[in-house]
């Protein structure tokens, strides 16, 4: 694998070797996760296969250099690869090809799949939808459970979403904040603006409880809502200990308003104290020795406890008392119980400085106790966010709520609409409807022919796009669509080259297909897009025709073949029950075009 934007490092066999491996991951386990749970989450991780116990041990290794190994310390994060899908595979060319995050004109996010879906109001409700467009789910119950979810909020009518749409509008980046409090690298003021926030989340949803139990029916939705309380609970806590004002102006030593769960911070301020007495009490003695009964102390330039002599009066001050500053008209003054005390208070306060530090930090060890609920509920808030989203984009015009179906092999799409140009155009032209209609029992190939810019791309584009919003749990731009759950969806388009790898555009596009060949299965949906233009004719007709049979024949998936040599056509007549030739029609408008050549 070569690629300049994958960072690659060897790590030392010697990481790799079980007994040091166990050795490693002993002492992690057993002497750096500080709690109780420590022998048992030891116990977990040594049930593990050795090689993955192996390889666990080297990404410690790795990680401990930049500081964050803390992320393995709970092994309930670790989840077992199952054979069996639970995404749909979507690589970077499909990606690319059907724009789904970002277009192919600009690379930027509008004209884009998820620009169409993005009507989020929080960051991490933006980043999970991402991870939604670019996981559809494979489980048409999950599938369905969001498409339940959206569709109550389409259709209620009930106060109760407003009020927490309204709730999502207000809140900052606080998954992004608590990562940098689990890492402890937070501030006090990002410390309190997080917690706080939490706290107030955990406030207003416990108000909106008695309307969510009446007013909120589908599953996933009241779920989600009711669980967020009850994962913040342990929040409030860690406000209450908190200065508010010491916390915004990020002053470490006023930060905690009861000492006594930190005994360090409060007998060093005793200590100050102390000191802070003694001083006080020798003004009395200073005031006899200069005979001003009216003498003060006086902070100048950050310099404290100096008393100041008219210079008139110089005379008065012993001579083994230090001048710290003048002017023309008095003079500034250490006594040598200053000198000596001043001295020991500020070596206190620099030591209180510390002390503090080392108990924010120790405090922030202990918030990050519960940074797994606290995350969650994080994750339940964002995809609250995705599903206000998908309903904000499900009130769109003739949008529908697909069928979505586990056992069936078929794409049914009436009147459907390629979903990014047809908010693009929005009201200036009509995007002209197309009906699909492929099934694994029947005919699952379509051939299709037609002029160039005729909009053969854009269809076959809207097909997969249709089926990818389907599958996240959208509504789609159709009049009715029915969606067998794909397992992936493999594309070749355009005729790119790539010299940087030494890549003509005809190897592009051959390895293009043989990684498709490769890894489709009778469930994925394919798209082909001109296979064979990067040759000559001849040549190019044979990779079609042979390619599409072993498709239509082997590899019996859904697909779509977009192509311009009538002879690939003629597999209808061989394949009459599964293939079906069609082609893209086109109107002329004969005023307009008298127009443009005039």
């Amino acid at each position: 694998l070569r690629d300049d934007r994958i960072r690659i490092e060897r790590m030392e066999n010697l990481h790799f070797e079980y007994s040091h491996a166990f050795q490693l991951i002993t002492d992690f386990y057993a002497k750096e996760v500080h709690d109780t749970t420590g022998p048992q989450k030891l116990s977990v991780i040594l049930s593990l296969d050795k090689p993955v116990i192996c390889s666990l041990a080297a990404v410690i290794a790795y990680l401990k250099e930049f500081n964050l190994e803390k992320m393995l310390y709970n092994p309930s994060n670790f989840k077992r690869l199952s054979s069996e899908a639970e995404y749909m595979t979507i690589n970077g060319t499909t990606m690319k090809n059907l724009e789904i995050l970002q277009n192919q004109t600009d690379m930027k996010a509008k004209g884009s799949l998820l620009w169409v879906l993005d009507h989020t109001k929080t960051s991490f409700g933006r980043r999970r939808l991402k991870k939604w467009v670019t996981q559809p789910l494979m489980k048409s119950s999950e599938i369905n459970a969001r498409l339940d979810a959206v569709s109550e909020i389409l259709l209620s009518e009930s106060s109760v979403f407003g009020q927490i749409r309204n709730l999502l509008c207000k809140l900052p980046d606080i998954e992004r904040g608590l990562c940098s409090v689990f890492h402890k690298k937070c501030s006090t003021q990002e410390f309190f603006l997080i917690v706080s926030t939490l706290s107030r989340l955990d406030l207003e949803i416990q108000a909106l409880v008695p309307v969510i139990h009446s007013h909120v029916k589908t599953p996933l939705l009241k779920n989600t809502l009711l669980e967020i309380p009850e994962l913040l609970s342990a929040v409030k806590h860690y406000l209450k200990i908190l200065n508010e004002e010491a916390a915004k102006t990020g002053d470490k030593t006023q930060l905690f308003k009861d000492l006594t769960d930190f005994p360090v911070i409060r007998k060093r301020k005793e200590e100050i104290l102390d000191v802070l007495s003694k001083i006080q009490l020798h003004l009395l003695d200073i005031r006899k020795q200069i005979r001003n009964p009216s003498a003060e102390y006086v902070t100048v330039s950050g310099q404290e406890f100096m008393i100041e002599v008219k210079n008139s009066h110089k005379s008065s001050v012993p001579s083994d008392w230090v001048m710290v500053s003048s002017t023309k008209a008095v003079s500034r003054f250490h006594s040598p119980f200053i000198i000596e005390n001043y001295r020991h208070l500020n070596r206190l306060r620099e030591q209180l400085v510390l002390d503090c530090s080392a108990e924010w930090l120790n405090f922030l060890d202990h918030f990050s106790e519960h940074y797994h609920p606290v995350s969650k509920a994080i994750g339940h808030l964002a995809t609250i966010d995705c599903l206000f989203s998908l309903a904000q984009v499900a009130k769109q015009g003739d949008y529908c709520r697909p069928t979505v179906q586990d056992n069936r092999r078929e794409i049914v799409i009436k009147n459907g609409r390629h979903p990014v140009i047809d908010v693009l155009l929005g009201e200036q032209d009509q995007y002209v409807p197309n009906t699909t209609n492929l099934s694994g029992d029947g005919e699952r190939v379509m051939i299709i022919t037609g002029p160039n810019m005729g909009g053969k791309s854009s269809y076959i584009k809207q097909v997969a796009l249709i089926t990818v919003m389907a599958q996240i749990g959208s509504y789609v731009p159709a009049e009715e669509s029915t969606i067998g759950v794909v397992d992936g969806i493999f594309t070749r388009m355009g005729a790119a080259d790539n010299i940087y790898k030494g890549r003509s555009t005809f190897m592009e596009e051959l390895t293009d297909t043989a990684e498709i060949i490769k890894k489709a299965t009778s469930r994925s949906l394919v798209i082909l897009d001109e296979l064979g233009r990067g040759t000559s004719t001849h040549d190019g007709i044979a990779i079609a025709y042979a390619t599409l049979e072993h498709f239509i024949r082997d590899v019996e998936s859904l697909t779509l073949f977009v192509t311009h040599y009538p002879s690939v056509c003629e597999l209808e007549k061989v394949y009459p029950e599964k293939v079906g030739n069609y082609h893209m029609a086109f109107l002329v408008n004969e005023e307009e075009s008298t127009e443009q050549k005039g």
